[in-house]
């Protein structure tokens, strides 16, 4: 369920602090109900664990929209780089993307470190359809 589709909630923290969240998933376990929930907290209140990947994180910035993005792929060939570049408005680009500037851009593809995407057929430099 998506952030927007799940309902919302408050969420009481130890300590009696109330804050927002959303409802993913709820069952009763031994006639006791346990609520799978998500809330927003300040990124400073959460700490990483050692061994995990973090990498797959969908990341935002508010007012920040690249114009190319990095497709990294899961095999490296002559004919298909391990990286695709994509205009950060393709539909085809998926999973872990990277963004990127379009100085950034226009060497990866230059230097054959990545190709371009064949559905949006931008590189750098190219005008938009």
């Amino acid at each position: 369920m998506s952030e927007q589709l799940a309902p919302r909630v408050t969420v009481t923290l130890p300590g009696g602090r109330a804050v927002a969240g959303r409802l993913h998933a709820r069952r009763q376990d031994a006639g006791q109900w346990l609520y799978e929930v998500s809330i927003e907290v300040p990124a400073a209140a959460v700490r990483p664990v050692d061994g995990e990947d973090y990498g797959q994180v969908p990341t935002e910035r508010a007012g920040y929209r690249p114009e190319w993005v990095l497709q990294a792929l899961p095999q490296d060939s002559p004919d298909q780089r391990a990286l695709v570049l994509h205009s950060a408005d393709c539909w085809a680009a998926q999973g872990r993307l990277t963004p990127a500037s379009g100085s950034e851009a226009a060497i990866f593809v230059q230097h054959g470190w990545a190709t371009a995407c064949d559905v949006c057929k931008l590189t750098p430099g190219s005008s938009r359809r």
